[in-house]
C-alpha cells in the first residue's frame, strides 16, 4: 500500500497552485522556500509525477530543460477568462486642437 498524502503536502500544493510563486506560498505557510521545495518533491514521489512544471533549475539537463519547456504549463496555458474589451481610440475633438493652432496675434492699438 502506498503512504498516503500528508496534509502539510497537500496544503503546500494547493497554496502553490494559487500563487504559483515558491516564495509567496513559503510566506503564507510561514515555512522557508527550501521547505516548500521539500514538501513539493515529497508529494511529486508520492504520486510519481510532477506537480509543477518548474523552470530548468530543477532539470539536470539541457534536454530535460527543453521538454519541460515545452510541455503544457499552467502558468502560460490560454486563460478560460474572457479576455478584456478593447478600449475605443481617443474621441475625437470638433475642432483643431489649442496646439495646433496658431495663437492670434495682439490687436494693436493706433
Amino acid at each position: 500500500m502506498e503512504d498516503p498524502v500528508e496534509r502539510d503536502e497537500l496544503e503546500c500544493f494547493l497554496i502553490l497552485a494559487e500563487e504559483l510563486h515558491f516564495g509567496r506560498t513559503a510566506a503564507r505557510m510561514r515555512l522557508s522556500r527550501a521547505r516548500v521545495s521539500q514538501l513539493v518533491q515529497r508529494l511529486e514521489r508520492r504520486v510519481g509525477a510532477p506537480c509543477s512544471s518548474a523552470p530548468a533549475a530543477r532539470s539536470s539537463s539541457p534536454t530535460s530543460a527543453r521538454a519541460s519547456a515545452t510541455t503544457s504549463n499552467p502558468t502560460t496555458a490560454p486563460s478560460s477568462r474572457p479576455s478584456p474589451a478593447p478600449r475605443p481610440p481617443p474621441a475625437a475633438s470638433a475642432g483643431p486642437s489649442a496646439s495646433a493652432s496658431p495663437r492670434p496675434s495682439p490687436a494693436r492699438s493706433p
